[in-house]
C-alpha cells in the first residue's frame, strides 16, 4: 500500500480524468491499484467517494435549505482528504456545491451528509456507527467488518484490488436510495456475513 509521504507527492495529478474514468468504470468489477493508468489506492478511493454523492439519494429533510450543499465528512488522518478537496473543487451534485471537512474522533458529526471511516480510526468505526444509527447518512469504511457492523459502503483490498461491499439494509435504515449501477459493482453484505468472505 503506498504510504502516505508517496500519496503526498501524488496531489499534483490532477483529479478530474480519474474521476471520468471512474465514472466510466461504474462496471461490475474491482479497479486495480497502482495499475495501468498509475492510479494510487487513495487517488481511487477518493474518487469512488465523489461518485457516491452522484449515486445516492438523501431525503431533503437531509438538508437545512434546497442550497445547502452536500458535506462529505472524513473522520482521521487520510490521504484521501487533500484528494477528496481537489476532487470536489468547483463542482456541484444535482445543483448543491461540495464540502469536505475533516474530523477527529470523537468531533461532533452533525451536517455530514457522508462520513468516511479511515483505517486509522478503525478502533472508533464502531462507536461512530452507532452514534449515526437512525440518521440519513452515507457511512463509508475502509476497516475490516465495517458493513457487517451496519456501515453502508466499504473499501476493501484483495490481490491490490480495491472492492466495495454494500450493506443495503443500512442503506433503508437511513433512507437513503442507492442507484443500482452502484449496487452493481459492489458485493452484498449484511450483519451476517463474514467480513473478507467472497
Amino acid at each position: 500500500m503506498t504510504n502516505f509521504a508517496e500519496e503526498r507527492a501524488h496531489r499534483g495529478v490532477r483529479l478530474a480524468p480519474i474521476l471520468a474514468v471512474l465514472l466510466l468504470c461504474m462496471t461490475p468489477r474491482p479497479m486495480q491499484a497502482d495499475g495501468a493508468g498509475g492510479l494510487t489506492e487513495s487517488q481511487i478511493k477518493a474518487g469512488f467517494i465523489f461518485n457516491f454523492l452522484r449515486f445516492v439519494e438523501w431525503p431533503a429533510k437531509a438538508f437545512a435549505t434546497p442550497s445547502s450543499p452536500i458535506t462529505v465528512c472524513v473522520v482521521g488522518e487520510s490521504p484521501v482528504t487533500a484528494l477528496l478537496h481537489e476532487a470536489v473543487n468547483g463542482k456541484a451534485v444535482e445543483g448543491r456545491a461540495i464540502a469536505v471537512k475533516h474530523l477527529q474522533p470523537g468531533d461532533e458529526s452533525h451536517g455530514c451528509h457522508l462520513v468516511f471511516v479511515s483505517a486509522a480510526e478503525a478502533r472508533h468505526s464502531g462507536r461512530m456507527l452507532e452514534s449515526l444509527k437512525g440518521a440519513s447518512v452515507l457511512t463509508v469504511g475502509e476497516v475490516a467488518g465495517f458493513s457487517q457492523s451496519s456501515g453502508i459502503l466499504n473499501f476493501s483490498t484483495q490481490d491490490n484490488k480495491v472492492k466495495l461491499e454494500i450493506n443495503l439494509d443500512a442503506a433503508a435504515h437511513a433512507n437513503l436510495k442507492v442507484s443500482a449501477k452502484l449496487i452493481a459493482v459492489s458485493r452484498l453484505v449484511n450483519e451476517k456475513t463474514t467480513p473478507g468472505a467472497n
